[in-house]
């Protein structure tokens, strides 16, 4: 019976051991002396995840699952029967991709003459505090503001980067909450720690007070922190300064709303401006008004002193701006010389009072370059919101139209918006529009006007006009699209084909003898500055196969003094052979002294002074002079515009040789202008009538 009860009693031990150890998931390893074999009970997580009862195998193949360093401390167990305490890393041989930590304990026991030992699975704990650690030091190393709470949301621990950025010490902050010495006093502010539940999980901008009092504002987020069940046991705050961020915004929206220049608004502040206006309230005299301000002449001192020259005009121009304006009033610089004023005016004589201090200050001359003084005036256009424009576009287009007008009246001045002259500006765009299709359709035209012998007899050449038939507009007269063809700069486009359809046209007539003499082609101030336009000239007179001599172009006074270096332009256009004219000569400012440097061939003498020079002594004077003048500088002349015999037997007697105008033939198609020549008693080459 004693045996029976100790028996039992080994088995029920046994059995409590092994309940033990699987609770625990621990394994038994247990190596016999004298034996290769290892006896395996319990979990042994590098052969299966379940628990093992005697499963024996070789002593080689056991220590294959752990790692060199543990193999070896093994070895020397065996050999020395020293105690083993080990952490290792462990590995299944079967194939599977699976590692794992290990808890090993064993040592020699005498009594059983064997080597056993203990081991448990820590892959869990050994991951979970390699965690903490990578958590601490991110904790201690982090660039932001990290502040751990309790439940109550009072501070535990504050890492180094909160004390570098408030100043606060941690010791300071223990047990405190973040809205006693962090927070400013704002609802805004507090709402994260305030009126959420404690597992609430959100970021916002707040301002942060520092341990000197100074705020700042931060980046915050909250985090909660839970427990293996899920409950909250801390949260996490965590901040950072933005105030750098902050500030490059502010900088950012100002280059924004702002030009970089001058420091004045921009074309974004204006429109946002504008789209903000109040409607006038019933009784409120006053209005808001809009001054579009484009400076003249800036464009002549920009290209003959330099950019850095224009740039320094422009500031000083906004400097004078901001003091002629008053408290609320906007100035905006729209780009290039053009500023805009939106004041607050009770009263028209506050516009004009306000206009006229601008245009005064304007005019100050300017020393920005050594030695000499700048000044420049300007134009400038009124439009009043709602009554010439409701919105922002409208309210700007009308300004600028009343600009245009001021600079069309002759600059220096101010303009009101008038209804007019929208519909003045609408024709320069349709006509701008139209002259860019004009080409493509086929709306242009050639005509031709015989330039003769002051007796009528011999056709010496013809001058080539240019004629513009519009589908949309109609008959469009030279005197409507060639101004906005200048200011548009569509002029060398259009040059450039009366150029080549001239050129073409004559030598075609050339070769076939209906005509002989020279071609005359008006040239703009734009076309010469072209620094190409010389080129241009040789080319296509090589592809008309004409000579040079065959060609005359017309400058105006007022071209030449347009064009900079005009000398040397003209002079290379002369040495290609092409005569040169002066047209309208008479009518510009330029210096007389221009004549003499110049490489002119022949002077146009205005239709202006041919009107009435049989009756007006003073035409009569100046014509008088002009030839005296030509005459003494070998130049030749013709008269333009001559309409009536007198006019003829006048200028004939003064010694005039050409003239052409409509007494002799008014400008014709190329068609007429052939039937034209044809009726001269059917011999345009006569020797009498000569050949055009």
């Amino acid at each position: 019976m004693a045996r029976v009860r100790a028996s039992r009693e080994r088995l029920q031990a046994e059995r409590r051991l092994r309940l033990a150890l699987d609770n625990a998931r621990m394994g038994v390893v247990t190596l016999t002396e004298g034996a290769d074999l290892v006896e395996i009970d319990g979990h042994f997580p590098p052969i299966a995840d379940k628990a093992l009862r005697g499963l024996r195998m070789g002593v080689e193949q056991f220590l294959q699952h752990l790692t060199a360093d543990s193999q070896n401390k093994v070895h020397k167990l065996l050999e020395d029967g020293e105690d083993l305490h080990l952490l290792t890393r462990w590995r299944r041989m079967n194939g599977e991709e699976r590692l794992g930590w290990m808890e090993v304990h064993a040592g020699y026991v005498v009594s059983e003459q064997a080597v056993v030992g203990v081991c448990r699975d820590v892959t869990r704990e050994v991951e979970r505090e390699e965690a903490l650690r990578q958590a601490a030091v991110v904790f201690e190393s982090a660039a932001d503001a990290i502040l751990i709470l309790d439940p109550e949301g009072r501070v535990t621990t504050a890492n180094p980067a909160f004390t570098r950025l408030t100043g606060w010490p941690n010791a300071d902050i223990r047990g405190r909450h973040p809205n006693e010495f962090l927070h400013a006093r704002r609802g805004s502010d507090r709402e994260l720690l305030n009126g959420t539940p404690i597992d609430f999980l959100g970021h916002a901008e707040v301002v942060c007070l520092r341990h000197d009092g100074t705020s700042f504002p931060a980046w915050e987020h909250v985090a909660p922190v839970r427990d293996d069940s899920g409950n909250v046991t801390h949260r996490v705050l965590t901040f950072t300064d933005i105030s750098a961020l902050r500030m490059a915004e502010s900088r950012v929206r100002h280059l924004a709303y702002h030009d970089p220049l001058t420091g004045l608004g921009n074309r974004n502040q204006l429109r946002e401006v504008l789209a903000n206006l109040p409607a006038a309230e019933p009784g409120d005299e006053a209005e808001w008004v809009l001054m579009f301000i484009d400076l003249d002449g800036f464009k002549v001192i920009n290209d003959s002193l330099g950019h850095e020259v224009g740039d320094s005009l422009l500031v000083v121009v906004a400097d004078r701006i901001r003091g002629v304006l008053r408290q609320g009033d906007q100035a905006i610089r729209l780009g290039g010389d053009e500023f805009v004023l939106l004041v607050h005016c009770a009263h028209d004589s506050d516009i004009e009072g306000l206009a006229d201090r601008l245009l005064q200050v304007m005019q100050i001359p300017l020393d920005l370059v050594p030695g000499s003084s700048v000044q420049v005036s300007a134009s400038i256009g009124v439009a009043v919101f709602m009554r010439d424009g409701d919105t922002a576009d409208s309210l700007l287009r009308s300004a600028d139209i009343a600009m245009y007008a001021a600079k069309t009246a002759g600059r220096n001045r101010f303009e009101r918006y008038h209804p007019r002259m929208a519909e003045v500006a609408n024709e320069r765009l349709a006509i701008e529009q139209g002259l860019l299709q004009a080409m493509l359709n086929g709306e242009l035209s050639l005509h031709w006007q015989p330039q003769v012998s002051l007796d009528g007899r011999r056709v010496v050449g013809a001058e080539a006009l240019l004629r513009w038939t519009s589908v949309q507009l109609g008959q469009v007269g030279p005197d409507r699209f060639i101004p906005v063809a200048e200011e548009s700069g569509i002029i060398r486009s259009l040059g450039t084909w009366v150029l080549r359809q001239s050129l073409a046209t004559w030598a075609e007539w050339c070769r076939a003898g209906l005509v002989q003499g020279r071609l005359a082609i008006n040239v703009s101030a734009l076309q010469l500055q072209d620094d190409t336009f010389i080129d241009v000239l040789a080319r296509e007179l090589k592809e008309a196969g004409l000579q040079p001599q065959d060609l005359e172009i017309e400058v105006t006074e007022t071209a030449l003094q347009r064009v900079p270096q005009v000398e040397q332009r003209l002079t290379r256009i002369a040495d290609l052979g092409i005569q040169i004219a002066l047209d309208d000569f008479g009518t510009g400012y330029s210096s007389l002294s221009m004549l003499k440097l110049l490489p002119l061939n022949r002077l146009k003498v205005d239709r202006a002074f041919v009107h009435d020079v049989v009756t007006t002594p003073s035409d009569q004077a100046i014509v008088r002079a002009i030839a005296a003048m030509a005459d003494a500088l070998g130049l030749e002349l013709i008269a333009e515009g001559v309409e009536e015999e007198d006019q003829r037997q006048w200028l004939a007697n003064l010694g005039f040789k050409e003239a052409q105008g409509w007494l002799f033939a008014k400008a014709m198609s190329g068609v007429d202008f052939m039937r034209w020549l044809a009726d001269r008693d059917g011999t345009p080459g006569h020797a009498d009538q000569g050949g055009a």
